[in-house]
């Protein structure tokens, strides 16, 4: 070939090249432009749904509630998609019960979109932010606020608490995670901001008011088919606690901050049901009112056992613990560790075990209260007059047993057990010296019984 020939087919071989690139670079950018505007009527698409209107009708379809959305946005290009809700109102439905509302000021999701085709809900967050939420607690454990989160389909509340008999009797009402088995949630967090939830508990006649609520929820994963292993939250909170009775008295405020872990929903039925475990340290301004039925009852039983006592103070601070480490579920605290109060120069604490059912009103304290320094002395000058009288050997014995069993740190320390009503407790003052009298008895047999028994039992009974 010559020369001539050999650049001419060099020359067409470039060209034809060139020809190919240009052809694939034509494909490209059609292409490009296709995904663009699918892309474009994707998001007009699904903007033209989800507006307030459609999420507001879609809503109500799945809740006993009225729904209220003032404006969604939709950022649907951003890593993850963010959803804006904001001015969001539930209400009872046809004007119900008013005793139940959740307002909130702004709500955000950020989401993955494309998850959502895989019937997967992968949200890395909920932010809440100045919501209001009011719910009643009715004495058969069902609340307004569940009531109103009921499907629309369910029977509700009737009329004092009760359900209407065609209810399920396991139906504990509000969002069951088990319409939802085919999808599986996981959630970064959930963040609550400045919001306020007020609380009333009709039995107990008490109203329970969260300020400034800071909360948050994280390391959440929910799949419903498997809640046992997928079913539980870190929480941490912060508000500041005021509690009054539904007539106005102030009963006290507790500053906390603390830190639990939540089991969310039951795992056999799929209802939400809260299942709490924490500690929550009390700050300064923690106070409770000294006119708390369980005080007041106290104090009156110590004059029946002859300790002499001072007019309670109008407040009482907490002790030792400045802190409330407790269990909840199903209406019912439990208290992990003691938890004491100071009035005056008085320690009164509920011990582990002490438990309180918030819609019954029921309780169970076991408690011990620590005498103030001076009634402890002259209690204890008391016993050492009439003690001295018994044969040496058996004095020295009492004495050490006195001390040991009955004091603490120099303290009187009297065991206390309330029961019943919490707005009218049973109290019953355990008494020690008894025991400490038959081992006394068994030691100086006729001598203590004749010349101390009567009188030392009457020092404290």
């Amino acid at each position: 070939m010559s020369r001539r020939a050999s650049k001419r087919a060099q020359s067409a071989d470039q060209k034809s090249r060139c020809k190919k690139k240009g052809l694939w670079f034509k494909i490209g950018i059609g292409l490009f432009s296709l995904i663009v505007i699918l892309l474009i009527a994707a998001v007009v698409l699904i903007k033209s749904l989800v507006n307030a209107e459609y999420l507001a009708e879609e809503l109500e379809e799945s809740i006993n509630s009225k729904v209220e959305i003032g404006d969604v946005e939709l950022a649907l290009f951003s890593s993850p998609t963010r959803i804006t809700l904001s001015d969001v109102k539930l209400s009872p439905r046809d004007g119900g019960d008013t005793l139940a509302s959740i307002e909130v000021d702004q709500l955000e999701l950020n989401v993955s979109f494309w998850q959502l085709f895989n019937k997967h809900i992968d949200i890395s967050q909920i932010t809440i932010k100045r919501a209001i939420i009011t719910s009643m607690y009715f004495e058969d454990g069902s609340t307004s606020l569940g009531e109103m989160l009921r499907s629309p389909e369910e029977q509700g509340r009737q009329g004092g608490g009760g359900v209407s008999s065609d209810a399920d009797e396991d139906e504990e009402g509000g969002f069951n995670i088990f319409d939802q088995e085919d999808f599986m949630a996981s959630l970064g967090s959930l963040i609550i901001e400045d919001s306020l939830v007020d609380i009333t508990l009709e039995k107990t006649g008490l109203r329970v008011r969260c300020n400034d609520v800071q909360l948050e929820l994280s390391s959440i994963k929910i799949d419903p088919k498997n809640l046992r292993v997928t079913n539980t939250a870190q929480l941490t909170l912060s508000s500041m606690v005021k509690i009054h009775s539904t007539q106005g008295r102030h009963y006290g405020d507790l500053d906390l901050t603390g830190n639990a872990t939540a089991r969310i929903f039951n795992p056999l039925t799929g209802n939400t049901e809260p299942d709490v475990e924490g500690s929550f340290d009390l700050h300064s301004g923690s106070w409770l009112n000294t006119q708390v039925p369980v005080i007041t009852s106290t104090w009156a039983s110590l004059k029946k056992i002859g300790i002499s006592i001072a007019p309670l103070p109008e407040r009482a601070t907490f002790g030792r613990s400045q802190a409330i480490t407790a269990h909840y579920h199903l209406g019912k605290v439990a208290v992990r560790e003691p938890l004491s109060i100071w009035v005056g120069d008085w320690e009164l604490a509920a011990l582990d075990g002490s438990w309180l059912q918030t819609e019954t009103d029921q309780h169970q304290f076991n408690a011990e209260l620590l005498v103030s320094a001076n009634a402890s002395a002259s209690v204890l000058r008391g016993m050492t007059s009439v003690i001295k009288f018994l044969p040496e050997k058996v004095a020295d014995t009492m004495m050490k047993e006195v001390n040991e069993e009955l004091f603490r740190d120099g303290r009187l320390v009297v065991k206390v057990e309330s029961s019943g009503d919490f707005s009218d407790p049973k109290i019953r003052v355990v008494d020690g010296v008894s025991d400490l009298l038959e081992k006394a008895k068994g030691s100086s047999k006729e001598a203590l019984k004749e010349k101390a028994g009567g009188i030392l039992r009457g020092l404290l009974e």
